[in-house]
């Protein structure tokens, strides 16, 4: 290792090459590949749809489970900002993703980490401590490493209700918004890392996920296992959703459950993943080569759907292997769902999928991979791998077996190229690139040989430009609905406008040369300088020393040089009977001083068409000689925006209306290149050479993570009629647009810090310093997208008499504050030598006193700090007013909110001062306001079960006089089944308060709820079985099939003198008939002669089948196959409604 007195500070060339969410080099945070099934899931997460981005909702509902306290939809959703060149078809086809169900993806950051904190480098003091953290968050895989983490792992739920992004900080979960959600881990292995790992995430309403190990012991985890490296260990990369817990219930019969099968040690589908510069012998004048950069081979143990359990029916997935992009993966074929009673399934619906491919080709790589032969089935040009890059699945329609139609989907026709190609632009949507990943992009070779010198090149030769037509290849363009009517979908690519100027500018040089002796003629004198002046129209960064020196046989006198002001360049050093050529390129930044040039040639020998060797340098730059004028033009960014959606019935081929989408008010979030970069590094053979370190990679390469290219601040959607001719109206929508902020820039100054002794003297090495060849290098941002897209105003008009006019009618406006905002640190280290001294090696560098001759380390890495950021943003006002058929405002009533608890923010006040200029006032107190107060214990015990987002207490007030209160008093008995539930319901007028409880305010009380008995347990299921109003009259309730739906309602009569009615009723309502059960609830109706009864029957899963009041009247309900309302009758069969469904054709 050679010591300090050699080392030579990195040098930085900042250069357009690619985005930076996702990477192959040590430089950036890793983002690890998730399955495709995962991906979609996390996309679903990340992006939710909104008009502030461009994004549309296209959905297809296909069922909702519901029960007691909890909802499931399950519905087919379609990313409508357009397909990426690289993205993989999840078991739906490309460009879906199926809700039902959910997960949570780990978007690993630097290593896979176990939830602990991340050391602070800030300011890291010279110490082998500190040298150690960098070296191990530079490379935590080393034999050594202890595996030090650099950033947290991002950490993205999605499942119906829940979705947030998440950190683990010293094994707490922190959201990105903040919200009031609890995550806890279980592990029988170590933390984050075990394979029978369980995340429960528990909502602010009790409601508890539990994802990765389910009650039962399986293990619904995707394990991700690296097959090249032996140090990197396997890791849970998902966790699906297993169960949900609801809030009130600990019944089985409550829990809704998902379950699913493995496939065990499936290898990722490999591409091209970037591009890296191979460069050669600095001393050669050869231009680098461009490599393409190959995935290390890992494997994963994935997950897929197979049921979803809950209280009296089951959905069942069928899923078959049989596809042909993804052939170790499985493709959805159909959905199943049936009702239970007892062991016996009736089918209630039936979804079949139909599938088709997308036929990719086209694209090329840079570099094949010499390494891997076709032999190896998960080698990178296995069958496998080549079907995943060639073949896409593609959804072409849901059939409705139960009503025998379907949903019909066409995408545009425009054959997609084949993964993991070129063709991509910076934000991996599809553009026409025929060159490499790599524009061309100027980069620089510094050698010390002949002073200090540098070679310059431009490398690449790729468009990443976005392709607005190639951007749309694939999308879904029409769906053709069951009704027979279809809709088609209209899209552009996004975009923002800025004023460009493109000066004039003009070439300037000077140049002294200086001749050799022996010349064929008087070429020109052997020394010769000259001056030049820049003018105040110089243009930065455009200056340049160029320099050069033919071959010669001799030496006459002084060694021949040029020279620039006082720095001087030598010729090249002799090589055996001759003085060999040579040549350099310097940037040099002038100002509008005079230079002076000077040549010096005292060498002689036959050489060139004037028989002498000849020195010159020369001084280029360009200036100013016309600054033009701003042009407002159009940047296209990646993704696609909805421009129309246009409905027909389809009766006519007139479309029935019009909505088409206007956008203004531009915010680019990823504009081109941006956090791109070409780096230095000193070569290992020659610690005086620094060569250029590039690599590019696509934005997002089948990961969780990135966002939006772009915001809206106004987006205004245009109602047309049938025939495009009167517009009938708009809605401007305005929104929040919050810039996003740049962490490193290099013009301001905030860089990484060299990591150096406080006496390491940096005048003694060759201190290039950081020089920028654009504005958008090295541009770290920090994240704040929970701060984006709020809604500050809506405004709705009608249609005017002039065509294409409009008056408004209805405003909205809204205000907002951030009630808490935060940062998380996260380390970028970097280094200056391929490898950098190890940990544990010259700690002699550390001595004190210290000797700049014995320091090993100083300027092995710079570091730097980034922030992601977190923080909860809520409305505080609204504004709404009606207008008059002049515009003039008729009515006006404006809300506020306040959040007064910081413990919770939550709204805990509202004001509205309405028409007649009244104050309405609304407070409301969640657990943590109370928790003080007369239920202490209750309180504390809703805290501890995350039981908070219910108000406990609630006051209102008009012109600031309170005009009634209510309030729940909560208990946990035998009496709840053991639960903390609501006992009492208090309510009060006027200025009476409702503490200390006493019956005089009480307005219903909770005498008893259900429990069910499980392995001789006790488990409350918080169905209330007696109440009481406030008059006293007890209620009580018989709850049957399974105990999801109340059977009677028997009025005047306590749960004692029913209770043993109860189970023969239940039995009957499990597994009898219909005739059965309505036979034992009349004789329930005839033994109670004091009670009012009221009974009810229904078909699982359908509806109620019929109604029996106190009188026995009965009312029966009658449905079709489809499971919807036909016919109503009375008892005698006397049609009281009836509904007809008719499908075109």
């Amino acid at each position: 290792m050679l010591k300090t007195s050699f080392l030579k500070l990195m040098l930085f060339t900042l250069v357009i090459s690619n985005a930076v969410f996702s990477q192959v080099t040590k430089d950036l945070p890793n983002y690890f590949p998730v399955s495709p099934n995962a991906a979609s899931f996390a996309k679903e997460g990340l992006f939710p749809v909104d008009y502030s981005t461009g994004k549309i909702n296209i959905s297809i509902p296909l069922y909702t489970i519901k029960t007691n306290e909890l909802t499931v939809p399950i519905d087919l959703n379609y990313n409508s900002a357009g397909i990426q060149l690289d993205e993989l078809a999840s078991w739906v086809g490309l460009g879906w993703n199926l809700n039902a169900g959910g997960a949570v993806v780990r978007n690993v950051k630097g290593v896979p980490d176990n939830g602990n904190t991340i050391p602070n480098i800030v300011n890291s003091p010279f110490t082998a401590a500190a040298y150690n953290i960098l070296f191990n968050q530079y490379n935590p895989y080393w034999t050594g490493s202890s595996g030090t983490d650099s950033a947290y792992d991002e950490f993205i739920v999605n499942a119906p209700g829940l979705s947030g992004t998440f950190y683990f900080v010293n094994k707490v979960a922190i959201f990105k918004d903040l919200q009031n959600t609890v995550v806890k881990t279980s592990s029988s292995n170590n933390g984050l890392y075990g394979n029978t790992q369980t995340l429960e995430v528990t909502k602010s309403d009790g409601t508890i996920y539990r994802f990765g190990q389910d009650l039962a012991g399986y293990n619904a985890n995707e394990i991700t296992h690296n097959n090249s490296d032996v140090n990197k260990a396997d890791y849970i990369s998902t966790w699906y959703l297993t169960e949900i817990i609801p809030a009130n219930s600990k019944a089985p019969n409550g829990i809704i459950s998902f379950k699913y099968k493995t496939l065990a040690n499936v290898f990722d589908y490999q591409i091209v993943t970037g591009e890296q510069l191979v460069d050669n012998d600095i001393k050669t004048n050869i231009t680098p080569a461009l490599k393409s950069i190959f995935p290390e081979k890992t494997s994963s143990s994935r997950q897929f759907l197979t049921s979803i359990n809950f209280n009296n029916g089951i959905v069942e997935f069928t899923s078959n292997q049989n596809r042909q992009d993804l052939t170790d993966d499985y493709k959805l074929d159909k959905i199943s769902i049936y009702s239970l009673k007892g062991i016996t399934k009736t089918l209630i619906k039936d979804y079949s999928f139909v599938y088709d491919y997308y036929n990719r080709s086209g694209g090329s790589r840079t570099t094949t991979d010499p390494n891997d032969g076709i032999g190896n089935l998960n080698s990178y040009n296995s069958s496998k791998n080549i079907s995943s890059r060639d073949k896409s699945l593609k959804l072409t329609q849901v059939i409705n077996n139960t009503l025998n139609v379907k949903h019909i989907f066409e995408y545009e026709g425009t054959t997609l190229p084949s993964r993991g190609t070129t063709k991509k632009d910076y934000w991996g949507y599809i553009n026409g690139n025929s060159g490499n990943l790599c524009p061309p992009t100027l980069i620089s070779r510094r050698f010390i040989d002949i002073g200090p010198a540098s070679l310059y090149y431009t490398v690449g030769n790729g468009d990443r430009s976005a392709n607005e037509n190639l951007m749309k290849s694939g999308i879904l363009q029409k769906i053709t609905y069951p009704e027979g009517g279809y809709s088609t979908f209209e899209y552009e690519a996004n975009r923002y406008f800025e004023y460009v100027t493109t000066p004039i500018v003009t070439d300037k040089s000077a140049t002294a040369i200086a001749y050799g002796s022996g010349c064929n003629y008087n070429a020109g004198p052997n020394t010769s300088t000259t001056t030049f002046t820049p003018s105040s129209t110089y243009v930065q960064g455009s200056g340049k020393i160029t320099y050069g020196f033919t071959e010669a046989t001799q030496e006459n006198g002084p060694n021949t040089k040029v020279t620039f002001g006082s720095t001087i360049y030598f010729r090249p050093n002799p090589s055996g009977s001759k003085y060999p050529a040579g040549s350099g390129t310097v940037i040099e930044n002038f100002g509008t001083s005079t230079y002076t040039l000077g040549a010096y040639e005292y060498r002689s020998g036959f050489m060139g068409a004037a028989g002498c060797p000849f020195s010159y340098i020369t001084a280029s730059w360009k200036e100013v000689t016309d600054p033009g004028t701003p042009v407002l033009t159009a940047r296209l960014l990646g993704g696609l925006r909805i421009k129309s959606v246009k409905s027909y019935d389809g009766k006519d081929s007139n479309a029935i209306y019009t909505k088409s989408y206007e956008y203004a008010t531009e915010n680019p979030l990823v504009k081109e290149g941006n956090g791109t970069y070409v780096r230095g590094m000193f070569t290992e053979n020659r610690k005086s050479d620094i060569i250029p370190v590039l690599s590019t990679s696509a934005l997002f390469d089948n990961n969780s993570g990135g966002s939006p290219s772009i915001t809206y601040g106004k987006v205004t959607e245009i109602e047309s009629n049938a025939d495009n001719t009167q517009q009938n109206g708009k809605t401007e929508y305005y929104y929040e647009n919050i810039p996003v902020t740049r962490l490193f820039d290099i013009n301001t100054g905030n860089l990484p810090t060299l990591f150096q002794s406080p006496g390491f003297n940096i005048a003694q090495a060759y201190d290039i310093g950081l020089a920028s060849r654009s504005l958008t290098n090295f541009a770290f941002y920090k994240n704040d997208l929970w701060n984006q897209g709020s809604l500050l105003k809506k405004n709705i008009y009608k249609t005017d008499t002039a065509p294409n006019t409009y008056k408004i009618i209805h405003s909205t406006i809204n205000q907002y504050t951030v009630l808490k905002e935060s940062t998380l640190s996260y380390n970028i280290v970097f280094n200056s030598y391929p490898i950098p001294v190890f940990p544990n090696e010259y700690t002699v560098s550390f001595n004190q006193p210290y000797s700049q001759g014995s320091d090993f380390h100083s300027g092995m890495f710079y570091y730097a700090v980034g922030q992601t950021s977190q923080g909860k943003k809520e409305i505080t006002s609204t504004t709404e007013i009606e207008y008059d058929d002049n515009e003039n405002p008729t009515n006006q009533k404006t809300t506020t909110y306040s959040y007064q608890n910081p413990l919770h923010y939550q709204l805990t006040k509202t004001e509205t001062i309405n028409s007649k200029n009244e104050t309405l006032k609304t407070q409301l107190s969640y657990p943590q306001d109370l928790v003080s107060t007369g239920q202490t214990t209750e309180m504390q015990g809703l805290i501890n079960l995350n039981k908070i987002d219910k108000p406990i207490k609630t006051e209102t007030f008009v012109n600031n006089v309170q005009t009634s209160e209510s309030i729940t008093k909560y208990g946990q008995s035998t009496a709840t089944g053991n639960l903390l539930l609501p006992t009492e319901i208090h309510s009060s007028k006027g200025l009476v308060e409702t503490f200390p409880f006493n019956n005089t305010n009480r307005k219903i009380n909770f005498t008893l709820y259900d429990t069910d008995v499980i392995n001789s347990v006790s488990l409350g299921n918080g169905n209330v079985l007696e109440y009481s109003l406030e008059n006293g009259t007890p209620v009580s309730i018989i709850w049957g099939y399974n105990k999801s739906q109340p059977i009677a309602k028997i009025e005047n009569a306590n749960y004692s003198q029913v209770s043993s009615y109860a189970a023969n009723l239940q039995s009957l309502s499990n597994t009898g008939t219909e005739a059965d059960l309505i036979t034992a609830l009349n004789a329930l109706r005839t033994a109670l002669p004091n009670a009012m009864v009221t009974t009810y029957t229904y078909l699982p899963l359908v509806g109620v089948s019929t109604i029996t009041d106190p009188k026995g009247d009965k009312i029966i309900y009658t449905y079709d196959s489809a499971g919807r309302l036909q016919f109503v009758k009375d008892a005698q069969g006397n049609l009281i409604s009836e509904n007809q469904y008719h499908y075109k054709n």
